[in-house]
């Protein structure tokens, strides 16, 4: 699988700005058994990505960390870990009233203060910050979701694709920040999320839902404003994938 480079105008067409809450009604996906009720989505960095990109998807999600398709899960490459959290920190803004004040978040972040586990936030927010804690599984933070996002490091494809076996809390959507499309497929593959967004963020997939709805078209794949979408049926379930297609391509 080639490399796809991604151009500035594929980043424009990337629509960082658009509305969460109406990416939710768009991103199909089966509906996880968590306290948001959402399709939650897991963000994997690798040590050649778009880091301002992928920082700025994060920066969104944890600004609503209630909302659909909130990222829960945070797996960031060991060589890139400083750069992506510098980035990441500069975008962090107040979380609203209503998810600071809610009850299960504030009961975490009291066990995570009192586990000293080590934490991303901006102390002149309060208790308003976004809350990232780093090296912890979900299941160390009780039952379902509770708007904290959990971050691991990772060194190699396969110990990317195995703390995301090891999280309790399962992923539906998984976002992959990766010029080397090679490692992104292994880790797509391998992973149990059922979408993937490969150097993209929680883009509409009705294409595919058009396309595979067609009579013996289960396994289909198709170009649609400028992004590949295809749709895989494996031994282990359904794989949809897409990612942007750059006008520079190199092998």
């Amino acid at each position: 699988m080639p490399d796809v480079k991604i151009t500035q105008h594929m980043l424009n067409n990337i629509e960082y700005d658009r509305d969460y809450s109406v990416q939710s009604q768009k991103v199909s996906g089966k509906m996880a058994d968590v306290g948001c009720k959402c399709t939650p989505t897991v963000l994997i960095v690798g040590d050649r990505a778009d880091l301002n990109a992928a920082a700025y998807h994060l920066a969104q999600s944890l600004q609503s960390p209630l909302a659909a398709e909130a990222i829960i899960t945070v797996l960031v490459a060991e060589s890139i870990r400083k750069s992506f959290l510098e980035r990441l920190q500069s975008q962090l803004k107040a979380i609203p009233a209503e998810a600071a004040q809610d009850v299960e978040r504030n009961r975490v972040l009291a066990l995570i203060n009192k586990n000293s586990w080590d934490t991303i936030s901006v102390n002149e927010l309060g208790a308003n910050s976004p809350v990232i804690v780093c090296d912890v599984t979900h299941e160390h933070l009780g039952t379902g979701y509770n708007g904290i996002a959990t971050l691991h490091t990772f060194r190699t494809v396969q110990e990317a694709i195995s703390l995301c076996g090891k999280e309790t809390l399962k992923a539906v959507n998984a976002s992959i920040w990766t010029s080397n499309h090679a490692s992104a497929y292994e880790i797509a593959l391998k992973i149990s999320c059922e979408n993937v967004f490969i150097d993209c963020h929680q883009i509409s997939l009705e294409p595919l839902h058009k396309a595979s709805s067609a009579p013996g078209n289960a396994n289909c794949a198709l170009v649609e404003n400028n992004y590949h979408y295809e749709t895989l049926i494996l031994n282990n379930g359904r794989k949809n994938i897409v990612f942007p297609i750059g006008t520079t391509i190199t092998n």
